[in-house]
């Protein structure tokens, strides 16, 4: 849904029955600078390809940001381990470690462990953080590096997937300001008066997704960007706002229904390894900011293996540890899918997805009128933008 405003706004409302036929292959891949100066900063191969929009399945296009690096591949030999150190491993670990001796490009990963009896407990560390990695992605470990070592190949090439196709701007839905019916008569265009009345109708039946993996140190916060304050005025964070908002849409549906029962409606935080402890202690610090007993749920994502070179060899912060990072906001499918919230959603009578950035408090006067587009349209998926100037730093949906 664009709508006619110069106020940047983002979020995306989705129907529970099609949550899992979003073709969201959100995959980010952390590649080590090693050039002088760098600091260790990361550089990352991104490409986000997510169906967007109506109940079609026409080619959308997401922009792709490349940093392509020149370096040196890692050996493809030397990297076996022995029989003895293989023995000091758990079943797991001793796993991970042969299927990533089996790997190409890995090899300065499992070379040169010393003999049993010397550094076993750095041997394993790796071993079970490299069980763990396997188990946190789909496919494991392998289907990780496969996928990454394709992606830096098409991007060292130059090829696309799109290279098909021919992005255009999208019509998408415009809302009109009138409110006397005659905006829609014909059904070609809805005002924002019928779209929100539509949304509140059916927001009972709504479960809200809030994505909130990131730390506010490039806006000067050293806290969590969902501890900000958005106005100087209350000095109410992030959370609060859009805690108050969810019980603020309870009560509304509530009178709406006419029903006193009316069921709360969930909220679901999905946090990294940075931010997990910090957003459950704000949660606890302030009483949950209103919300009842089990409506917020809270899902940490995990951390994949950072990379260290153009051929997807890992990147060791140290001999017996892989460097890794958060993944992608795309991982929140997989977490919702993974925890059996989507099944449990299914139960309860969920009919829509409502998914929110941890930083943009004024997205929330769309929510109605996007959810009403969304039911009142047939939609699967509906996102809100607005009209991009060219060359603007900004992310587009193309059809």
């Amino acid at each position: 849904m664009r709508l006619p405003s110069p106020v940047a706004s983002a979020a995306a409302a989705l129907s529970l029955p099609h949550l899992l036929a979003v073709v969201s292959s959100a995959f980010s891949l952390g590649v080590a600078d090693p050039r002088p100066g760098s600091g260790g900063r990361r550089a990352f191969l991104s490409p986000s390809y997510v169906l967007r929009g109506g109940s079609s399945s026409s080619p959308t296009a997401s922009g792709a940001g490349v940093s392509a690096l020149q370096m040196s591949t890692t050996a493809a030999s030397g990297g076996v381990v022995s029989a003895e150190n293989l023995a000091l491993l758990s079943d797991r670990g001793r796993a991970a470690v042969e299927a990533l001796m089996s790997t190409e490009g890995q090899a300065h990963v499992t070379g040169g462990w010393p003999e049993p009896g010397t550094e076993d407990d750095g041997k394993r560390t790796l071993a079970e953080q490299l069980a763990d990695l396997d188990g946190s992605y789909p496919g494991g470990l392998s289907a990780y590096l496969s996928k990454a070592r394709r992606l830096l190949a098409e991007a060292a090439s130059g090829d696309s997937p799109f290279e098909d196709y021919i992005a255009s701007v999208p019509s998408g839905e415009v809302l009109s300001y009138e409110d006397d019916g005659a905006a829609s008569a014909d059904g070609a265009l809805l005002s924002f008066g019928e779209a929100e009345a539509a949304g509140l109708g059916g927001i009972g039946e709504v479960a809200f997704v809030l994505v909130a993996g990131g730390l506010g140190e490039r806006l000067g916060f050293s806290g969590i960007k969902l501890g900000l304050s958005t106005n100087v005025l209350t000095d109410r964070c992030y959370l609060e706002v859009y805690c108050n908002y969810i019980k603020a849409m309870q009560r509304r549906s509530a009178v709406a229904t006419g029903r006193d029962d009316a069921a709360t409606i969930p909220l679901v935080i999905m946090t990294s390894g940075d931010t997990d402890a910090r957003t459950k202690e704000l949660l606890a610090d302030n009483g949950n900011f209103g919300m009842g007993d089990g409506q917020i749920r809270i899902v940490c994502q995990d951390k994949v293996p950072a990379l260290g070179d153009a051929s997807a060899g890992l990147s060791m912060a140290s001999k017996w540890e892989v460097e890794t990072k958060p993944h992608g906001h795309g991982d929140v499918h997989h977490l919702l899918c993974r925890e059996g919230i989507v099944d449990e959603w299914e139960r309860q009578g969920i009919k829509h997805v409502v998914f929110l950035q941890d930083t943009n408090a004024l997205v929330i006067n769309g929510v109605l009128p996007t959810l009403g587009v969304s039911i009142l349209r047939g939609f699967h998926m509906n996102s809100i933008c607005i009209p991009r100037l060219a060359g603007e730093a900004a992310g587009a949906i193309a059809r």
